[in-house]
């Protein structure tokens, strides 16, 4: 019954790729400082692309990964911070594209580890028997929601879309998940609409740094895993310094982290989907093995899944 998989994962990036110098020279900054704190070299900002359009071409490539019937995909669970449509939202835009007859929609908001909630709502559905499979998308189009004079968020966060589509194994493979909101925590991370994000910087490094090493460890608890039968943590593209803390404190070699924020920058709800599809693109990662995908940010929220590959 809990027994799910991953079919596909696709991606899109906008088109205009913008590297650090951009940056450095339009807050005289010195050669490596964004590098040197936050581990970025390049992230991408939309220009004649929107949220949509970013989250459908993700969808269409991964749909290009698989031979499912697409009137199979009973949800799809549409992941943002940086939403501007109210209704309809972008998951049933991308029915409406795909031309999809029956399938139930769900936007949601929980911040940059949206993308965790999502797969595990898809999952749930699945493990029911209610849907044969279904779509998860994490995008967002941080470039608009950014204060164009604050540099301690313009330098980290770009754009980007992930689509995973998940559906029933036949293998009983295992699937934990651990997923913790913290509402009591969330205006150290904000973002009003209309507003530009707001982000305490220390105390999100403090959260970042300290919450998801808890959350790890009491998801291989509840898997009954030890972390080095895990192939890769898979970990929200936050800031290469908190990866690294996180990995000290989860006494792994940071190579079994999988990073990918020099080349993306920090794309909050579709940072995970990017990295994940590096290491399937790559073959880095084989049927059967366990990996963990980790998600902390804004809400405040923070969530680990462990599921086998």
């Amino acid at each position: 019954m809990n027994s799910v998989e991953i079919l596909a994962n696709g991606i899109a990036l906008p088109k205009q790729k913008i590297e650090n110098e951009i940056l450095e020279n339009k807050f005289n900054l010195k050669e490596n400082w964004i590098y040197d704190r936050t581990g970025i070299k390049t992230r991408y900002y939309i220009q004649d692309e929107s949220l949509k359009t970013l989250a459908l071409n993700a969808v269409e490539n991964m749909l290009s990964k698989t031979k499912i019937n697409i009137q199979d995909i009973g949800i799809i669970v549409f992941a943002t911070t940086s939403s501007k449509y109210l209704m309809p939202g972008v998951s049933y835009m991308i029915q409406k594209e795909l031309d999809i007859k029956r399938c139930m929609c769900l936007d949601i908001l929980c911040g940059c580890s949206g993308y965790i909630n999502a797969f595990d709502i898809v999952r749930k559905y699945i493990a029911l028997g209610e849907v044969k499979c279904g779509i998860v998308i994490g995008a967002d189009v941080l470039s608009e929601y950014t204060d164009e004079q604050d540099v301690n968020t313009k330098v980290l966060l770009g754009d980007g879309a992930g689509a995973t589509l998940i559906g029933k194994s036949n293998d009983n493979k295992k699937y934990f998940q651990n997923i913790i909101s913290e509402g009591q925590r969330g205006e150290i991370l904000t973002c009003k609409q209309d507003e530009k994000i707001f982000m305490d910087g220390k105390n999100v490094y403090k959260f970042g740094t300290t919450e998801p090493v808890k959350c790890v460890n009491k998801l291989l608890e509840k898997a009954n895993e030890k972390i080095e039968n895990i192939k890769y943590i898979i970990p929200h593209q936050s800031n290469l310094k908190m990866m690294k803390s996180m990995s000290e404190k989860l006494n792994i070699d940071l190579s079994k982290m999988y990073i990918n924020i020099e080349n993306v920058g920090n794309t909050f709800n579709a940072s995970i989907p990017l990295a994940l599809n590096e290491l399937i693109n790559n073959n880095l990662i084989q049927r059967n093995d366990k990996i963990i995908l980790l998600g902390y940010g804004g809400g405040l929220n923070l969530g680990a899944i462990y599921i086998e590959y």
